[in-house]
Parts: C-alpha cells; sequence; structure tokens
C-alpha cells in the first residue's frame, strides 16, 4: 500500500467517523466530506476540473435517482399517519399477538419480500414507519429492517445487482449458474442470522426464546426457496423467498387460531413493545380502531403491492415500463493525469417515468388519498399541514441525500475507490478470498448501491481470483454478499430510514446501533467464503 492507497482512505475514514461519533449534523458530515474528497480529487489524485465536475454531476443525478424513492415515501407515510396510522399498534397486535412474530414480519420477511420488486432504499422506507406505530422507538425502527432485509439485496430489485456482477466479470451459462449457487447459499445462512439477530436486537435471549419457532421455520423456507429459485431464475429470488416467509407466518398463524380459539394472547407473549426508550413526546396508541378501519388506513401499502407485483411480476409489461418515457443524462470521456479513465456513458442511470419504484409510491399515495376521502378518513385532516411537514421533512434530507451522492462518484471517478480495493489486493495475496467481501461492502458504504460496488469490482474480484489460484465464480459471490452487508450500513440508505421515521438528527445513534450487528453478519460471510474455498 503507497501513499495514494492511504490518501484514499481519508474520505471513508471521514465520513464514517463523523457519521459514527454523531458530533456534527449529517448534512455537515457529508459536506465535510465531499470538501475532503474534492481537495483530494484535484490535487493528490490529479483529476482535472472538468472530470470533478462530471463526477459531480453524475453524483447529483444519483441523488436525484434515490430522491425519487424518498420524497413519495415520506409522503406515503404522512399521508398514513394523517388518516390515523399511529392507532393501529393495538389492532395490529389482535391480528398477531405474539410480538416476536410482528417483529419479524415487519423487520425480517416483510422488507424483503418488498426489496424483491423494489430496492434503493424502499424497503426501510416502507417498514420502518410501520414498527414506529408499533411502539418501537425511532433508531431501533430503523436499525432493525436494515439488519433483517439485508440479505435479498442481490437477488432482489428484479436481480439488477446479481446481472450486474455477473456480466460485469464476463460470466454466462454454467459460470452464472455456480455464481447464482454460491452467493444463494451464502446469502441464505445470512438470511437465519438476520432474523437471528433482529430478535437479539430487540430482547435478547428472552425473545430468542419467544420467536425460535418463526425464526427456524420461516429462515428455513427462506433459505431454502432462495437458494432454490436462485439458481433457477435469479431475477426473483428475493421475491420467491420473502413470499415464502409470509406463508410460513400464515400458516403459522392460522394453526395457532384453530388450536385456541381465543381471541386475548397469552399475557406472557403477547406483551406490547417496550418503549422505555422511546422518545418521551410519543403519545400512546388510541383505542383499537375496527379491522375495516386498519385496512383502510392501510390502503396505500396495499395499492404499492397491488401495482407493483402485477408489472415487475410479467416479463413484457415489466420490460415496456422499464426501457420507455426514460429520463437519462449522457456524460463524455473523462480522465485524470494519473491515467484513471472513466468510458462516456450514452444513459446514465436511467429514470424509467414508468417503472421507477418512485413511480408506484406515489400512485399508492394517490390511490390511498381518495381512498382516505371517500371512506371519510381525511375529514377534518389539514391537508395544508400534512403537505408541509412533508415537504419540510424533504428539505432536510434532499441537500446530504444530493451531497452523499455526489461525493461517491467523486471518488469513483477520480480513481479513489479502485485504489482502495487494488491495494487491499495486492497486500492480501494469497489470503485475498477473506478479504474479498470487504472490497464489496466498501463499495456498497460509498455508493449505498449494491449494483454500483458490482460494477465497480466485480471484474477486479474475478481477475484477482486467478492470480490466488480461486474459482473467480466464488470471490465474486463474495462480492456480491458483501455488498449486502455494506448496502445496509451505507449513509445514504441510513438517511433514507431517518428521514422517513423523523430522526435525521440520529443518524449517528443509527449507524451505531447498527454496525456490530453488519460486522457479525460480514464476519458471517467471510466465514461462507472460507468453507466454500475449503470445499470447492
Amino acid at each position: 500500500m503507497d501513499g495514494y492507497w492511504f490518501a484514499a482512505l481519508v474520505p471513508v475514514l471521514t465520513l464514517f467517523l463523523l457519521v459514527l461519533l454523531g458530533r456534527l449534523k449529517t448534512t455537515w458530515s457529508a459536506a465535510v466530506t465531499l470538501a475532503t474528497a474534492l481537495v483530494l480529487a484535484l490535487t493528490v489524485f490529479a483529476a482535472p476540473v472538468d472530470t470533478v465536475a462530471t463526477a459531480a454531476a453524475k453524483g447529483l443525478w444519483l441523488g436525484t435517482w434515490i430522491l425519487c424513492v424518498v420524497v413519495p415515501a415520506l409522503l406515503l407515510y404522512r399521508l398514513a399517519h394523517a388518516a390515523g396510522m399511529d392507532r393501529l399498534g393495538e389492532t395490529f397486535t389482535r391480528f398477531l399477538p405474539r410480538r416476536t412474530d410482528r417483529l419479524l414480519l415487519l423487520a425480517w420477511i416483510f422488507p424483503s419480500f418488498v426489496q424483491g420488486v423494489a430496492g434503493f432504499g424502499t424497503p426501510i422506507a416502507v417498514c420502518a414507519p410501520l414498527l414506529l406505530m408499533l411502539g418501537y422507538d425511532k433508531v431501533r425502527a430503523v436499525v432493525l429492517p436494515l439488519v433483517g432485509y439485508h440479505w435479498s439485496v442481490t437477488f432482489g430489485s428484479m436481480g439488477s445487482s446479481f446481472y450486474m456482477a455477473s456480466l460485469t466479470a464476463g460470466f454466462s451459462g454454467s459460470s452464472q449458474d455456480t455464481l447464482a449457487l454460491e452467493a444463494g447459499v451464502m446469502l441464505a445462512v445470512n438470511a437465519i442470522v438476520a432474523g437471528l439477530l433482529v430478535l437479539l436486537i430487540d430482547g435478547g435471549l428472552r425473545q430468542l426464546r419467544r420467536g425460535w419457532l418463526l425464526l427456524v421455520t420461516a429462515g428455513a423456507a427462506m433459505a431454502g426457496t432462495l437458494v432454490v429459485v436462485a439458481t433457477a431464475v435469479p431475477a426473483i429470488a428475493s421475491l420467491a423467498a420473502g413470499t415464502a416467509g409470509l406463508l410460513v407466518l400464515t400458516g403459522k398463524r392460522l394453526v395457532e387460531t384453530r388450536r385456541t380459539r381465543a381471541t386475548v394472547p397469552d399475557s406472557d407473549d403477547a406483551d406490547t413493545p417496550d418503549t422505555s426508550d422511546a422518545d418521551s413526546h410519543q403519545e400512546s396508541p388510541a383505542a383499537a380502531v375496527t379491522p375495516a378501519a386498519s385496512a383502510t388506513v392501510l390502503a396505500p401499502y396495499g395499492f404499492l403491492l397491488l401495482v407493483v407485483l402485477p408489472v415487475f411480476l410479467t416479463p413484457p409489461i415489466r420490460d415496456f415500463v422499464r426501457e420507455r418515457f426514460e429520463l437519462a443524462p449522457s456524460f463524455g470521456r473523462t480522465v485524470t493525469d494519473r491515467g484513471w479513465v472513466n468510458e462516456p456513458v450514452d444513459h446514465y442511470l436511467p429514470i424509467p417515468l414508468l417503472g421507477h419504484p418512485g413511480f408506484y409510491i406515489l400512485l399508492a399515495c394517490l390511490l390511498g388519498w381518495i381512498t382516505y376521502r371517500v371512506v371519510g378518513l381525511w375529514r377534518g385532516v389539514d391537508t395544508g399541514h400534512v403537505v408541509r411537514s412533508w415537504l419540510s421533512a424533504v428539505a432536510g434530507s434532499a441537500p446530504t441525500t444530493l451531497m452523499l451522492g455526489t461525493l461517491a462518484m467523486v471518488l469513483v471517478d477520480s480513481g479513489m475507490v479502485t485504489t482502495l480495493a487494488d491495494g487491499i489486493a495486492d497486500t492480501a495475496g494469497s489470503a485475498y478470498p477473506v478479504f474479498s467481501p470487504v472490497v464489496g461492502a466498501l463499495g456498497s458504504f460509498m455508493t449505498g448501491s449494491s449494483t454500483s460496488s458490482n460494477a465497480l469490482f466485480a471484474a477486479l474480484q474475478a481477475e484477482v481470483a486467478g492470480r490466488v489460484g480461486v474459482e473467480p465464480e466464488l470471490l465474486v459471490a463474495a462480492q456480491a454478499t458483501g455488498a449486502n452487508v455494506g448496502n445496509s450500513i451505507a449513509p445514504v440508505i441510513i438517511l433514507i430510514g431517518a428521514t422517513a421515521v423523523g430522526a435525521l438528527d440520529r443518524v449517528g445513534q443509527i449507524t451505531r446501533r447498527a454496525l456490530l450487528p453488519m460486522t457479525v453478519l460480514l464476519a458471517v460471510v467471510i466465514g461462507g467464503v472460507v468453507v466454500q474455498a475449503s470445499v470447492f
């Protein structure tokens, strides 16, 4: 490792430490890190002004892409909250009496299901407010699904991250099948570990004793489904796994209902969430509303599934909405004086107007709002106040999101990210397979996207595999799996969750709470790489 490697590490450490310590607001942390990266890019890494300007433009577009998810997701939550979502806690408890069932559903199973069709933080934006509704404090409402859903990213979003890794590495046919199998096995193990960690974070061994049955049954179903479907149709593996988990939970609840024939849950298992560390200003839920009213209040979330699933599970429709009515800038070739080249891009990170997750969230908002007005739930609601609170939340998160996007692309286009990865590969030598997931995690941590991480490093992983005598499929699988872990602790993804629950001032707390479980999950991935390298 030379001086360039240490220079490239400076922005990564700066952002990580500033966010982790929480002394500055996230916006200022992003601004300080971006300024540091710009200075290093222009000086140490000899990037001309036009190269840095192009990188900044790419980053602003990346931030805009993410905001197209964040902005409608915030509106979705504000509408549901105004219609009475905060009163649904007791009703939800009536349908799922066991706290562990509710927790595993909203922090583990359902966000993974949502990730199957809509990524880029959408599962966190959807599920964190639902956990908040149940009485979880804002920090845990974000941390729990971050930990719980991470395993579904590679084969989520209709397999976009997986295919990016496979195609960038030059795999096809049997090589792609091998990649799917090896990545699927490691992610299947992580799926079960993620559920375990969710229970431990919530209530330690006590919650684990209460939730072990659903953990084992749903975990086995989701893990097995993920591996089987990934080797056959990678694009729907996470969706199928999430569906399997939902079916297991539904079956478990039906069996319990038939067995007990009781409407009052056992007091030992059905306690409400411990809100001792919740916000002091949080009000206790009002009296439970009727099942029909509950379904109506949650109508926007139901509409989201109803409009998304038919579109993205029907290949001709999915291809149509993704390939037409796109907004996408083009960027020319840029270089640095150190020889780093960024090839021209004709359609950079397209925003398909009919295929972007934000479009369907916005459509769900419209349908939900119409439903509220028709059934009378919007009567007495100050629409102006709802809009103002929504715009205030958007204004609080937009600058940070745009700066983090700009930071990511300055690091990429100046060659800093690849310099870090190359340094790790050169130094590790034959021990590199142990570090390969770390490279994937680093890429997604900085860019906020496992797809971007795979685009950056999948080819590098395949090349290094040849040097150290390891199957390239294994290291690319390690890359993709490690990227999943890094994605869930990426500042931009955490920001999405924090914004959704009104916790922009707690990004540092969320990061600190998520750091240990993510370290455990990364260690599990490393263990999986070592085992598979020994076996195969």
